[in-house]
């Protein structure tokens, strides 16, 4: 079993334009697999800071990714999410704080736990700013 990533769970999921991860209700992008699945991406495009209130918008978004995947509009256009072939991938600014990778990296087993799998791919530098 997985180890639980306690969090605080933010009250205010408000849209924030200013921080790196600015909606936490939006699905980035999502790309359909016409055998089954999806890959979901969440873009943090600019730097990611390790403090509370960046961490926990972090780790919100991917529980409302992992929500998402367990809908029945999800599961109609992509069907059943399973490790294999539903991938949530954070596609983020290769200058943002190690703690951030690290809470990523202890993140893996949760998102595997709930039939996606998590991975963590750098923005190239001509994307990012």
């Amino acid at each position: 079993m997985a180890e639980v990533i306690e969090h605080q769970k933010s009250e205010d999921a408000y849209d924030d334009a200013d921080h790196p991860i600015p909606a936490l209700k939006v699905i980035d992008i999502n790309t359909v697999k016409k055998d089954g699945g999806s890959d979901l991406f969440i873009i943090i495009a600019s730097p990611l800071k390790a403090d509370e209130y960046s961490l926990t918008r972090l780790l919100d978004k991917i529980e409302g990714y992992l929500g998402h995947i367990q809908s029945p509009d999800f599961q109609n256009e992509s069907g059943v999410p399973t490790p294999e072939n539903t991938n949530i991938i954070v596609n983020i600014h290769p200058k943002s704080d190690s703690n951030v990778f690290e809470l990523l990296k202890k993140s893996k087993p949760w998102v595997l736990e709930n039939n996606a799998t998590l991975e963590v791919k750098l923005l190239n530098d001509d994307q990012s700013n």
